[in-house]
């Protein structure tokens, strides 16, 4: 009843969606890297390059032999940029204005010399240390070289000395997310869209912040205003979706999703973003189609869809996350590290305990033991077979092992006090539960030694 309701509910915000803004084609996948502001746009190489500083306003001044040195190799500079370095460079001295080697390095960039025209910079910067266009300029080079860290300050001393624009903060904004400074990051974007407020760029800069942060109801107003003006681009609906997932809004997030398949614009991260809704939904059974559907469409990275395989485990859905694990098995035979192989392993030998197959859960899990004596999951599991056997030795040796792993010793040494109290050996127990509860203090294991204390005393 309640997969037809939801269905219903689902099918019904699709058709309203679909009325309002009809499909015309498919947008491309993709937020970054940048496109209006990237060395292949060549408007913005032009900004970028500048002219040289015939026609703007650069400091440090040039003298009178300085500018005929200039217009001298004007003709060389977009002909052959090349001899118009030779030139400039034969020429320069120390005492030469920076403005040649700011030209010089501008020469190097167009010619895609990027370290030579930073260097280059760099050396007018300490020639007349208040060089906006330079400041500027080798801030724009980092960011291409996406060298985020070494971009800030350059692009920060260029705003404090010129005032900011909206490329200046915009690049700001970029670096600042691309280093997970994320509420810098939206203040920058905030600033950009000030003097650039259709720039593209900015816009997704700000709603990637906006999500980083979870702010996800601006997100999500931000996206309506932006789908309302461009319904095709499958970016937006996707990138609404993810908005409304972090809102809790699972049918919006799924009627979002759904329509980006329609509109032949489904991606293996969509694809999974809905495995994940109707997993979270408890329809089990869709969630492994849309995970399967997402195995096919493309290149997803393995630990997510052993994630979601361990998701659909812990919900009781036994069945349906061995089905998963044997897609991926299958999908990614040659592509899965040591590290996912294990991990699926376990999932395996969890999934046949489940299902009272112990033979074949005992048989995976010394297999995982072999290859990782370490594996924390794999020892607990393993013990917990060996007690169901009433094998009470073996059950205590794999505890101990695991208690040894990082990550795992609460849970091994109160899985070894449990099978101690069933042996009666009080004292054991207590002493391994105080270890458990110095390692992750518990109000339950508190009260359980408080118990146990109390047993264990003489009457």
């Amino acid at each position: 009843m309640r997969k037809t309701k939801l269905s219903n509910r689902v099918a019904a915000a699709i058709a309203l969606v679909s009325l309002s803004h009809p499909f015309t084609q498919a947008a491309s996948d993709g937020v970054y890297p940048l496109t209006e502001n990237s060395w292949s746009n060549p408007e913005f190489k032009k900004r970028f390059l500048g002219s040289y500083g015939f026609d703007l306003e650069i400091n440090p001044k040039i003298t009178s032999e300085e500018s005929e040195q200039l217009q001298q190799v004007a003709e060389f500079m977009n002909s052959d940029p090349s001899e118009a370095i030779r030139i400039l460079e034969a020429g320069l001295t120390a005492d030469s204005s920076a403005a040649l080697d700011y030209t010089i390095g501008s020469l190097y960039l167009q010619q895609g010399e990027t370290d030579k025209a930073i260097e280059t910079y760099r050396g007018a910067i300490k020639k007349f240390p208040n060089f906006f266009r330079a400041y500027q300029n080798i801030g724009f080079a980092l960011v291409q070289q996406a060298k985020y860290d070494e971009a800030k300050p350059m692009l920060i001393e260029a705003i404090e000395i010129g005032g900011g624009n909206g490329t200046l903060f915009g690049l700001l904004g970029y670096c600042f997310l691309n280093t997970g400074d994320t509420s810098l990051s939206l203040d920058a974007y905030r600033q950009a869209l000030l003097f650039q407020p259709d720039s593209s760029d900015w816009l997704l800069g700000k709603l990637n912040s906006l999500l980083d942060l979870q702010m996800n109801e601006e997100a999500i107003g931000m996206l309506s205003d932006l789908i309302a003006k461009r319904p095709s681009e499958a970016n937006f609906w996707m990138m609404q979706a993810n908005a409304y997932m972090g809102a809790r809004d699972f049918e919006k997030a799924l009627a979002n999703l759904e329509l980006v398949s329609r509109m032949g614009a489904a991606s293996p991260a969509s694809l999974a973003l809905l495995g994940d809704i109707f997993l979270n939904e408890g329809l089990a059974d869709l969630a492994v189609e849309r995970y399967t559907d997402a195995i096919k469409s493309g290149d997803l990275p393995a630990q997510k869809l052993l994630t979601a395989a361990e998701g659909l485990a812990q919900r009781g859905s036994i069945q349906q996350s061995l089905d998963l694990v044997s897609r991926i098995e299958s999908g990614y035979s040659s592509k899965l590290s040591p590290k996912d192989e294990l991990a699926l392993l376990n999932l395996k030998a969890s999934g046949a305990l489940a299902q009272g197959d112990s033979a074949a859960a005992s048989k995976i899990l010394e297999e995982i033991v072999s290859k990782d004596p370490l594996n924390g999951k794999a020892l607990l599991l393993l013990g917990d077979l060996y007690k169901s056997k009433d094998d009470t030795e073996n059950a205590m040796i794999q505890y101990e092992r695991a208690s040894k792993v990082k990550g795992f010793e609460a849970k091994a040494l109160i899985s070894l006090a449990r099978l101690e109290v069933a042996l009666k050996d009080y004292s054991s127990a207590i002493t391994n539960l105080r270890r458990a509860n110095a390692l992750e203090p518990k109000a339950y294991l508190e009260d359980y030694i408080s118990r146990l204390e109390a047993a264990s005393k003489p009457r």
